[in-house]
């Protein structure tokens, strides 16, 4: 969508999809970092808009603030810093936070006027200057476009202990700036590299929309080495790409809760969402998983393989759109049809079932 140029605006379907994600997913990161003990965690809204849509839809600091007030009395201390540099959003955005019953272990702040780089650069060099590592930080970086959004700031954030972000990649607006000359140094600081340059040639929009893809993907993974990234593809219903999301992490749990968060998506029809990671494993978001697809990908890796259960675990969360709960039906049916073989399990183990990680099971050959 087009940047919008009022204060307030209509809320739209995808909008408000990617919402519902970001709900659940901070309903599950709070009370991970609660168990955690940190004495405070971070919240960043790098676009956050006047947190209020034209019909009174909640926007993304709302959100995220009552995802928090859940658990308002286990957590010790959690900031918000909200950046919109439009003042007119951002006194909005004022007026909103205003409206909630905010507890003093809740600290809010609004950065009105100032890009989200700027607001960024302070708050990078107020921990540095007092020699400390950003807290634990969810970063949601929601841009209308790409200008802004120096892929150095992502690289930074990364880099820290318990960090990570949620990023809207608008493709088509991209696609639609990315050959024209005055863009050439925004799209270096948005890539980290001059080799977006490459795709600008390529032959079919399919083709330049997979390599400006799987570019941001790579630096993600090893410019600014994130053990664990994954993208979703947003579709209209008429069947176009509107934008993508990437999320990155160290955190394995953290991609669970992801992941979790992208399986209970909508059912309207409105939109439909597609882990698009893998152009080989591009999978749509459904209310009953392709089981089927699971279990090839699972015997391709493991074929004539002993493994724990943990190690398919692993693979199935960080290498798979499937979630963690998913394979055990698969290695259920498996074993059903002789296609994998207990080696070692507790006593009592009921056939079909797989309750301890450190049990081990082969696959056949076949």
């Amino acid at each position: 969508m087009a940047a919008p140029k009022t204060t307030v605006w209509e809320l739209e379907p995808h909008t408000r999809a990617k919402h519902e994600i970001l709900r659940r997913y901070l309903q599950a990161w709070i009370p991970i970092l609660i168990q955690g003990g940190f004495p405070q965690v971070l919240y960043i809204d790098g676009f956050a808009g006047p947190g209020r849509y034209s019909k009174g839809e909640e926007g993304s600091p709302v959100i995220a603030i009552r995802a928090a007030l859940e658990r308002r009395d286990l957590i010790k201390g959690i900031a918000f810093l909200f950046i919109e540099r439009h003042e007119d959003r951002a006194a909005v955005l004022e007026e909103c936070l205003k409206g909630l019953s905010i507890p003093p272990n809740f600290r809010t702040k609004v950065a009105g006027g100032k890009t989200f780089e700027e607001a960024f650069e302070e708050l990078k060099q107020f921990y540095i200057t007092r020699g400390r590592n950003l807290p634990p930080t969810f970063a949601f970086i929601d841009p209308f476009g790409w200008k802004g959004v120096p892929f150095s700031v992502v690289e930074f954030i990364l880099n820290q202990p318990s960090c990570e972000v949620f990023i809207t990649f608008m493709y088509e607006e991209i696609n639609r700036f990315i050959g024209h000359d005055d863009q050439v140094e925004n799209f270096n600081s948005f890539f980290g590299t001059e080799a977006w340059r490459e795709g600008i040639s390529l032959p079919t929009p399919e083709k330049r929309k997979r390599f400006f893809h799987d570019l941001y993907l790579h630096q993600l993974k090893t410019k600014a080495h994130a053990k664990y990234a994954r993208s979703f593809q947003m579709k209209n219903e008429s069947g176009t790409t509107d934008y993508y999301l990437f999320y990155a992490t160290n955190s394995i749990l953290g991609l669970k809760k992801m992941k979790e968060a992208m399986w209970k998506v909508d059912e309207t029809g409105e939109f439909s969402f597609s882990d698009a990671t893998d152009p080989k494993q591009l999978l749509l978001f459904t209310k009953e998983p392709r089981y089927e697809i699971l279990s090839k990908q699972i015997q391709d890796y493991f074929r004539n393989r002993e493994v724990k259960c943990a190690e398919v675990e692993e693979f199935v969360v960080a290498e798979t759109p499937f979630r963690e709960t998913h394979y055990k039906s698969v290695l259920k049916d498996l074993e059903n049809s002789e296609k994998l073989h207990v080696i070692s399990a507790s006593v009592g183990r009921r056939r079909g079932t797989f309750p301890d990680p450190n049990m081990k099971i082969k696959f056949s050959t076949d």
